[in-house]
């Protein structure tokens, strides 16, 4: 045998019946060739014709240990990828320093390790449901989860929101070191310990508790996921999370499944509410509206009155000043006329006939057919100044006779 016939490299040598290698059985051990020993010992020879002048097994424990150094050290190499960002661990200690993407070295386990977080990957987180799971199916085709999605509201009703986030790394050292578990891991156990979950479903829930449920439900949804983003990204800040939320939406905000039916009766008479006020506020308009006419149009008429009693009143007091001038230079002329004008308006409503018999006869009355001269005269203008009708001063004509004394 190889063993028996030559030394090992740990001596050895022998006859057939005596000594042999350790791991040998000997000739009587089955009749089976030691495989690994001889394998040693051709290394061992590949070894000598290597390095020149030969080599002891001191000096092939020292070349086999500087080229499982360099195997070790040659195993601190890694590569980043794009989008991702390098952090050499040492010890476990952080040094401040990142790499970008590309082939670079640190030192190997244990001494030291490499983390190499994607910072321009999108993250999404789902709260209120999961696509994947099993459950009520929501709107966005996955199943509502109730612990997170329902939510009291301002006027303590309850609404069941489903919201989905966006966020990304903005701070490497903060992300990896400042908290614990930053992303969702698919175990339940650690959804608990989602950060990015935790701190929105808290922002949520502060905002929709200080609405109301009408709030809510109707317009209020892009001003509360707006604010509800504000408030979680200061709440991450406030951790040290090294996290930036880039999109927070309210993907469906609706009342529980066992009281919609309630609600949308709610909602009707609501809306059946806010017609009757509609209609009622047209019938206010449009009676406020002819109100408002008439009294501009009274007031227009009144306007005009008074315009129409000043101009009267200013004619008036222009032809008194005009008479009184005339009445001033020529006061005997103007009373005359006046005198006259005035028996006139007055003599000409009275149905009295006056004859003039020259002075001639003793007060002998003649007769006449006064009624027939009554009915041939012109009808006199209308008495102005409460005067009375002809017909009402008069029953019947009288006849005047003047002597001539």
């Amino acid at each position: 045998m190889a063993w028996n016939n030559q030394g090992g490299p740990w001596g050895g040598g022998g006859g057939q019946g005596g000594g042999g290698s350790p791991w040998s059985r000997g000739p009587g051990g089955g009749g089976q060739p030691p495989d690994f020993e001889e394998m040693l010992r051709r290394g061992q020879d590949r070894m000598k014709n290597l390095v020149p002048g030969g080599m002891g097994p001191g000096k092939v424990g020292a070349l086999i240990a500087g080229i499982a150094v360099l195997l070790w050290l040659a195993s601190g190499l890694y590569q980043v990828q794009p989008g991702e960002v390098g952090v050499p661990l040492v010890f476990g200690k952080y040094r401040g320093e990142t790499t970008p993407d590309g082939l670079h070295w640190n030192w190997p386990s244990p001494i030291g390790s490499v983390l190499t977080p994607n910072v321009n990957q999108r993250n999404t987180v789902e709260i209120g449901f999961r696509g994947g799971s099993t459950g009520s199916t929501t709107s966005a085709g996955g199943s509502a989860i109730e612990e997170e999605g329902l939510i009291l509201t301002g006027d303590e009703n309850i609404v069941q929101v489903e919201t989905v986030v966006q966020w990304h790394i903005a701070d490497v050292e903060k992300y990896l070191f400042e908290i614990r578990d930053p992303i969702e891991s698919l175990s339940p156990d650690a959804v608990k310990n989602d950060t990015v979950k935790n701190a929105v479903e808290a922002a949520i829930r502060e905002i929709i508790g200080q609405n109301d449920f009408s709030f809510v439900y109707t317009q209020g949804r892009e001003t509360i996921g707006s604010r509800a983003q504000s408030l979680a990204q200061r709440i991450l800040d406030s951790y040290n999370s090294g996290i930036s939320i880039d999109n927070l939406s309210l993907q469906r905000v609706d009342a529980p499944q066992e009281a919609i039916e309630a609600f949308r009766d709610v909602q009707k008479a609501r809306a059946d509410k806010e017609s009757s006020v509609n209609e009622a506020q047209a019938y206010f308009n449009r009676v406020t509206q002819d109100a408002a006419g008439r009294a501009i149009q009274m007031v227009r008429e009144a306007e005009a009155y008074r315009t129409e009693k000043i101009a009267i009143s200013t004619g008036d007091a222009q032809r008194f000043l005009s008479v009184y001038e005339q009445y001033r230079q020529n006061p005997d002329v103007t009373s005359r006329r006046l005198y006259l004008e005035t028996l006139e308006s007055i003599m000409g409503n009275m149905d009295k006939i006056l004859i003039d018999t020259g002075g001639q006869g003793s007060g002998a009355v003649p007769y006449l057919p006064l009624d027939q001269l009554l009915k041939n005269r012109k009808a006199p203008p209308p008495a102005t100044g409460g005067e009375l009708e002809p017909s009402a001063q008069a029953p019947s004509p009288t006849t005047v006779t003047s002597g001539g004394n």
